[in-house]
């Protein structure tokens, strides 16, 4: 007869148990995805494994690939913070094939009298894509990013914290949103190297954090590691959005590392990068499903080994038009992209253009599969230079991709 009282009194804290349970695995929002890929290339060997092919994948890699394998976790912490996480195994031509390339904490408070304040601190994209806007910093539209930003994937990263205020004039009468941008940061004074080596890529692999572009001991890039922080200077960058209606998005943002080009890490054996740009870009939708995205990027990057400076002026562009029905898209792109070299014998310098061309089928909220044409036709003084070969390249890369995704949100 003891026990019975025991069992209702547990019954009770049991109940409550099983609430704050099941209240805290609502808090928690997961994703988890598989894409797989057979490929056709003719591409020379790839940035990736060592050499200037100016695609992912290249004629020696195997016709079935990883795209990528992807696990995502926001967990809210309170009413206004949350904490967030996406690391990805992509393939083996890095030195650890899982890693991390986003995690950060966000405060997002509730607005008042129309001003909307968000504060990340952690590691995270600096705001300037307008066409990686999905979860996992993916492309809704092709499965190979622009060449800008193929460069912000494999290249940069914000390091520290950044701060955006919004005037939500939207939701006060006006027609049109304000939202102001700043950031300070560090780790990624080695941001440049890769552009300078190897020139702009079209790809869609994101480099993690603590992660190598390239092959040690392997021309041009000798695995560079691009999040390091060498002079412990920090770098800042300042952006301004405006949005009318939800359906035109102008913004332009003003990156610097401020890395000393001088500073060296003799234990890495690296110096450091001073890069900079800025970048302006406009995408405009229609309610008839219609997508439309131009992007410009304009910056020079620099570096004084040992005394010797040189710098890399460089430029790229690209418009892109998509259009959606039902399950169904359908995209074009165009980049095109320059690199100079001054104080160098014309190392590094590179131009080009890249035409990509993509089918994406929506086959339920789990599955996808996606069909992706890209030409990459470029003139790299390093080709010849390095491997002597003709500084001249076509490129083609075909890519059938399968996508099995689950999550707290898919059903």
């Amino acid at each position: 007869m003891a026990a019975a009282p025991r069992m209702l009194c547990r019954r009770p804290l049991l109940g409550v148990l099983l609430c704050t349970c099941a209240l805290s695995a609502r808090a928690t929002d997961w994703e988890a995805s598989l894409d797989l890929r057979l490929i056709n290339s003719d591409a020379d060997r790839s940035y990736l494994n060592g050499g200037l092919g100016s695609v992912r994948f290249d004629r020696d890699d195997s016709p079935f690939e990883l795209g990528r394998a992807r696990f995502a976790l926001t967990q809210a912490l309170g009413q206004t913070w949350s904490a967030h996480l996406d690391a990805s195994v992509w393939d083996d031509k890095d030195a650890h094939p899982l890693g991390v390339t986003e995690a950060y904490l966000l405060f997002r408070p509730y607005p008042r009298e129309g001003l909307r304040l968000r504060v990340k601190a952690g590691a995270f994209y600096p705001p300037v894509s307008l066409e990686n806007r999905v979860s996992g910093w993916e492309s809704p539209y092709t499965l190979s990013y622009s060449a800008i930003n193929s460069w912000l994937a494999t290249e940069v990263r914000t390091v520290g914290a950044e701060l955006q205020l919004d005037w939500l004039g939207s939701r006060t009468g006006h027609t049109f949103d304000l939202g102001l941008t700043a950031a300070v940061f560090g780790w990624n004074e080695q941001a440049g190297a890769v552009l300078a080596g190897a020139g702009f890529v079209v790809t869609d692999r994101q480099t993690p954090l603590g992660g190598r572009v390239g092959q040690p001991g392997d021309p041009p890039l000798y695995g560079v590691k691009p999040f390091l922080q060498i002079d412990g200077r920090a770098g800042t960058y300042a952006g301004v959005e405006a949005r009318y209606l939800d359906r035109l998005v102008l913004r332009v943002l003003r990156y610097d590392n401020r890395a000393d080009p001088a500073a060296s890490d003799s234990v890495a054996g690296v110096t450091a990068w001073h890069t900079a740009f800025t970048s302006a870009g406009a995408r405009f939708e229609t309610q008839g499903g219609w997508t439309a995205i131009a992007q410009w990027l304009d910056g020079r990057t620099a570096t004084d080994s040992d005394g010797y400076g040189a710098a890399w002026p460089f430029r790229s562009g690209f418009g892109l038009l998509s259009r959606r029905f039902g399950r169904h898209t359908l995209s074009a792109r165009y980049d095109h992209f320059w690199i100079d070299a001054q104080g160098t014998d014309g190392d590094g310098m590179q131009s080009g253009h890249a035409v990509t061309a993509a089918y994406m089928f929506e086959v339920s909220n789990h599955w996808r599969v996606s069909l992706e044409w890209l030409r990459v036709i470029s003139n790299s003084y390093n080709r010849e230079d390095i491997y002597g070969l003709s500084p001249w390249a076509t490129q083609t890369q075909v890519q059938l991709a399968v996508r099995y995704a689950l999550g707290s949100q898919i059903r």
